[in-house]
């Protein structure tokens, strides 16, 4: 099943960022065992909140070579020759300067981490088919 939203708070981070406030909401949409497929959602903007965040919470982004795992991250590049972290922003939401109108930005997962991520969810084409879209007939 889905575990239950994560909310994750912190202070910590550089000296000129200690004492400021950073929220953020983590659901696990899927886990094979090893690896995990999650949604977050930032109440804030604070430098590497989602890295610093899911390191917090024992949960590091694959690929993430300052706040991640060297192990696993040596194991992406050599069985997937993946050299990134696998963080994507999905759905972006943020009101426009001038005008204060809400503007709504979406872009697909690159082919590479859609790979990882529907060996992890087989079914996140069916449960999330905004995240994972029907691949075309070329791919």
């Amino acid at each position: 099943g889905v575990a239950p939203k994560d909310r994750l708070g912190s202070s910590s981070g550089s000296p000129s960022q200690v004492g400021r406030r950073a929220l953020s909401f983590v659901d696990t949409l899927a886990f094979d065992g090893k690896l995990s497929v999650v949604q977050v959602r930032i109440e804030t903007g604070r430098t590497h909140q989602i890295r610093v965040h899911l390191q917090d919470r024992h949960t590091p982004i694959y690929g993430d070579d300052v706040y991640g795992l060297g192990d696993w991250n040596k194991r992406l590049l050599k069985t997937h020759k993946i050299q990134r972290p696998l963080l994507h922003a999905f759905n972006l939401e943020i009101a426009h300067p001038v005008t204060g109108e809400q503007m709504v930005f979406q872009a697909p997962m690159a082919d590479d981490m859609m790979r990882i991520a529907r060996n992890i969810w087989p079914q996140g084409n069916d449960e999330r088919p905004d995240l994972f879209p029907i691949p075309s007939e070329t791919e």
